[in-house]
């Protein structure tokens, strides 16, 4: 058990990651950077808007030498891995687009790791049970990770969603509300003044 634990922690230990939660303002770009010492590491950039506006954001991948990667416009999340080609600083930005008036909070992932090689594989297939259990355990809590974090966003979503309905639907039965309070007090009105108007002498 020990032995297990031992190298479960040694594989979790070679990857990079940070795991950030930032409220980005309206009109501000907010940029995050990972380094890849040599070429072939693996990267993962994970992001979802939990809160604010269309639940939306700009975001921009770049490599070294200012090599866009990939990038999109108003989009609620994303999940990318890709393999650096070559050694250098990577940034992640994001931007609360212009069209937008309300602060975003974004929660993003970016993990930094080395990816199997060839060799690495048979080297891999000639390991102990155990090894392999522990490689296969963590590939499934990765895997968990991910889901836990793609359905806390999308309750988030919906949580927002429903309060607004919420708010709407109160706004909306207060301001019914008040109408035929107004309607009912120009009616009792407009009878009494007919009943009370005195008559004019021929």
């Amino acid at each position: 058990m020990l032995k297990k634990l031992v190298v479960l922690f040694a594989l979790l230990a070679l990857a990079n990651a940070v795991t950030l939660r930032k409220w980005i303002a309206s009109h501000e770009k907010s940029c995050y950077y990972a380094f890849a010492d040599a070429p072939g590491k693996k990267i993962s950039f994970y992001f979802a808007v939990h809160s604010g506006g269309n639940f939306d954001i700009d975001f921009e991948v770049e490599g070294p030498n200012n090599r866009q990667l990939f990038k999109g416009d108003a989009e609620r999340q994303g999940d990318f891995v890709f393999t650096a080609t070559q050694p250098g600083e990577y940034s992640f930005c994001f931007k609360n687009g212009l069209a937008s008036y309300v602060d975003k909070l974004v929660e993003f992932d970016i993990t930094v790791e080395n990816e199997a090689r060839a060799d690495d594989i048979t080297k891999r297939s000639k390991r102990d049970e155990v090894m392999n259990s522990v490689v296969t355990i963590a590939s499934d809590l990765g895997q968990i990770t991910k889901f836990m974090k793609y359905f806390r966003s999308r309750e988030n979503r919906n949580f927002a969603t429903v309060s607004s309905t919420e708010s709407r639907v109160w706004w909306f039965s207060a301001l019914q509300s008040l109408s035929v309070v107004l309607v009912a007090v120009i009616q009792v009105y407009a009878i009494r003044t007919l009943f009370t108007a005195k008559r004019t002498r021929l």
